[in-house]
């Protein structure tokens, strides 16, 4: 029976080390995979739909329809304060209401202030929004929304630069240029931070 038993003993052992070796194995090919082709292996990390927010205190009805008037008040101050508010409790007219402001706003200071507002949130709607503004007839808002979108640091950003890099502006394209070679570092230096994690995992763990 004891001659049994050491049997077992043994026959486990051999499993555990065999499974282990395939493990450690497994591992070392997905780390040699990753090297050499690290974005068909390492995950891409995608930009929330909108921003991920939540607030307690819920607005009436009125209220925010106050707030949507206010963002066509004739001090500009009262007009991007309004806008940021929405924005910020997610009102669904938020997007159109911004997005409308970029289009006709008057003022380039209350422009450049939405762009550094939508530029807090890393959101597809965020980055929609800024895309808008690369439309500007005004370099400095153009210029604003370049910058904004060079700081996502995501590939889903490097598209919607496609405008900026096409303007008629040279510093215009030249920072858009600037812009996409900032996300392309980023998501490199976001992926060798994942090699890094990776390599640093134990092959096994006992519990």
């Amino acid at each position: 029976m004891k001659w049994f038993l050491m049997l077992l003993i043994f026959i486990a052992g051999v499993y555990y080390l065999v499974n282990q070796n395939k493990e450690e194995a497994k591992k070392k090919e997905l780390l040699a995979a990753a090297k050499t082709n690290s974005a068909a292996v390492l995950p891409e990390p995608s930009l929330p739909v909108k921003p991920e927010k939540t607030y307690l205190i819920k607005f009436s009805m009125a209220t925010l329809k106050t707030l949507r008037g206010l963002t066509q008040d004739a001090n500009e101050k009262v007009r991007f304060a309004s806008a940021e508010l929405l924005w910020q409790l997610q009102d669904e007219s938020a997007p159109s209401v911004i997005k409308n402001m970029l289009e006709n706003e008057t003022e380039s200071e209350v422009k450049k202030q939405l762009i550094s507002m939508l530029s807090k949130d890393k959101s597809k709607l965020s980055l929609a929004l800024l895309a808008e503004a690369l439309k500007d007839y005004d370099k400095d808002t153009r210029l604003a929304a370049v910058n904004a979108i060079g700081g996502f640091s995501n590939k889903e950003a490097i598209p919607a630069l496609s405008r900026a890099l096409e303007d008629y502006d040279e510093e215009v394209r030249l920072k858009a240029l600037e812009a996409v070679n900032t996300i392309r570092k980023d998501i490199e230096a976001h992926k060798e931070q994942q090699l890094r994690e990776l390599e640093s995992k134990p092959l096994f763990r006992i519990e």
